[in-house]
């Protein structure tokens, strides 16, 4: 889970800005313990206008864990997540992170630009006390990194030549681990590297996927298949279940032969065929009968697509970064999808941008104001700037939601008169 989260220098940010997950205690549902006394809010979000840079900290988020687990294999390939704001092009990205693993606190900071990592810091708790896991900083183009270990990870000696040996200076110390396999045990190294790797996600998911790729997946797991189905009669679709309908793929007799000569059993059936569509079973009081995917509505599509995070979010923990949750879907169906995982998950943190307002009308938002950040463009610097929903000084008894309707807490969009007048 992301304890604090920093950025400077990047899309529309500008100046530092950033998001702060820490709560006072355990409060509520919204709020969990992620290592003993330390609380942290499940649940982010983000609201304001368009264009306002919403989405580009979701964006930030996601390039300072992908910029830790990403390694480059040549030294002249440019590092793609630098994105500068544009009237500081040329200078350099800041990120920092604090984030929790296994109850165990990092503490990330990196500057760099298209070419090369200038500087980044590593720091953990592994005793609640403050300790070095790495730092490294630039030292010149075709020049090995200068990388300092703490002495707490108990690295041999060649052990840590071999990760410096490794480490180009366009990519971070820890990514080392995607490339080499090292006959040394560095498990500090591995134990991070793996649980970003697996916990932490890309905005919207980790692959585009197709809904029938989605369901498909999930039919062949039977726990996660019930939860589908679950899901999808609670959410009032008037669908009971679902099934792929699989077709047999057209080979010549040639292919054939050589697939029932050489190949797997196991795999034979993967190969010959295809899932050609999902059908879902609806109900009626004439009968049951079957819609095929192709003609479910908008929201409907949606929505299965997000509940493959939300299977992660309630079975493990997991980050999420969904942007614009609740559009296509009703405002019931996101409250509900939201209270699932607000009350099935433990360690687990979701990450989202709405423009769905009346959340923050719901009494648990508006009693948890630390959850809500209100994003704005500054109509000087062009730059994007974010505040926490309990920064305001709002008295308690005050909505939050009244307040941002009529303007009191900012982004909200200006908007210029209804009459058009394109005469000279």
């Amino acid at each position: 889970m992301i304890r604090e989260f920093w950025v400077k220098n990047y899309l529309s940010i500008s100046d530092k800005q950033g998001l702060d997950f820490v709560a006072k205690g355990p409060a509520s549902e919204l709020v969990t313990e992620v290592a003993p006394g330390v609380f942290l809010y499940k649940l982010g979000i983000l609201y304001g206008g368009n264009a306002s840079g919403k989405s580009n900290m979701l964006v930030a988020l996601n390039t300072m864990f992908r910029l830790l687990v990403m390694s480059q294999f040549d030294a002249t390939g440019k590092i793609t997540q630098y994105y500068p704001f544009s009237l500081t092009n040329g200078e350099p990205t800041e990120m920092h992170v604090s984030f929790y693993s296994n109850s165990i606190r990092y503490d990330y900071d990196v500057k760099f630009n298209d070419k090369y990592i200038l500087n980044e810091a590593l720091y953990y708790y592994p005793n609640k006390t403050k300790a070095l896991f790495y730092e490294r900083s630039f030292v010149g183009d075709n020049v090995q990194a200068d990388i300092k270990f703490g002495s707490t990870l108990n690295l041999l000696a060649k052990t840590q030549n071999s990760i410096c040996e490794n480490t180009l200076n366009n990519h971070s110390v820890l990514s080392v681990c995607q490339k080499v396999a090292f006959k040394e045990d560095i498990a500090p190294f591995n134990n991070l590297y793996n649980w970003i790797s697996v916990n932490y996600h890309e905005v919207d998911g980790d692959e585009d996927k197709r809904v029938a790729d989605i369901l498909k997946g999930a039919y062949n797991d039977e726990h996660k298949k019930k939860f589908y189905n679950v899901m999808l009669q609670k959410a009032d679709l008037n669908i009971m279940q679902y099934r792929p309908i699989i077709e047999d793929l057209t080979f010549s007799n040639e292919v054939k032969t050589f697939f029932q000569k050489f190949v797997p059993e196991e795999l034979k059936e993967e190969l010959f065929k295809t899932t050609k569509t999902i059908a879902f079973l609806n109900h009626s009081a004439n009968g049951n009968f079957e819609i095929p995917l192709e003609w479910q509505s908008k929201g409907t599509l949606k929505y299965i697509k997000i509940l493959d995070a939300l299977y992660d979010l309630v079975t493990g923990p997991h980050v999420y970064y969904l942007d614009e949750l609740g559009e296509d879907l009703h405002n019931d169906l996101l409250y509900y999808y939201l209270n699932v995982f607000i009350f099935n998950s433990d360690k687990s943190q979701l990450i989202i941008t709405s423009q769905e307002t009346t959340l923050l009308s719901q009494d648990m938002i508006n009693e948890n104001r630390g959850v809500v950040w209100f994003v704005e463009k500054n109509k000087e610097t062009a730059s994007s700037e974010y505040a926490r929903g309990d920064s305001f000084g709002l008295h308690k008894n005050l909505s939050l939601y009244n307040s941002y309707r009529i303007g009191r807490l900012g982004a909200k969009p200006e908007l210029g008169s209804i009459f058009i007048d394109l005469e000279d």
